[in-house]
């Protein structure tokens, strides 16, 4: 008897990443993550290219499903994006990291799994970090009037903003990337 066999799913990306419609994959953002990343955006959010109708962030552009906004223009001196945690994370990153790079200051909310190529990628072009303290309390709350959290850690990756004005959220730091490129050409995950 294989006493491996019954871990192999763990391994399988296919069997454990979630398609980027998935419902579970929309959690909004607690306003108590929400106020310090407006405050390191100089009080202001322009564009939050990743949000529902009714814009919870209070940005003065957004895009809502079905408006597919990685695709769409992004022409804002501020971005926030707290896009679907599955597959989709991975075109977000890039189209943050391409917002940076042409000079917005741009704040991106994503699972910290530092284990990833995209989460490298990230880090290779990002000017900030901050790791939450925590799990995110997403602050929807279940029958039990528990918050749902998040299943992971977080963090807050920041392209041409100083994230030490959220320091009280967890641990910020400095990253040594002057300006990010202007295109990325690194494969997507297998």
């Amino acid at each position: 008897m294989t006493t491996s066999a019954p871990a192999l799913f763990r391994f399988d990306n296919a069997l454990r990443r979630r398609a980027e419609h998935a419902e579970e994959q929309v959690h909004l953002t607690p306003a108590y993550v929400l106020e310090p990343v407006r405050k390191a955006l100089g009080g202001r959010i322009e564009l939050d290219p990743c949000t529902t109708p009714d814009n919870p962030v209070g940005a003065d552009r957004f895009f809502a499903l079905p408006d597919d906004g990685a695709s769409r223009p992004w022409s804002a001196s501020t971005v926030f994006c707290n896009p679907p945690y599955g597959e989709a994370r991975v075109r977000w990153v890039r189209r943050c990291a391409e917002a940076g790079a042409s000079g917005s200051s741009v704040v991106l909310l994503i699972p910290a799994h530092t284990d990833t190529r995209i989460w490298h990628e990230a880090m290779a072009t990002a000017t900030s970090l901050l790791f939450i303290k925590g799990r995110v309390k997403f602050g929807v709350p279940r029958p039990n009037r528990r918050q749902v959290a998040a299943s992971h850690p977080s963090a807050l990756v920041g392209w041409n903003v100083d994230l030490h004005l959220a320091d009280h959220l967890g641990t910020a730091l400095r990253l040594p990337n002057p300006s990010p490129p202007a295109s990325l050409d690194i494969p997507l995950e297998p």
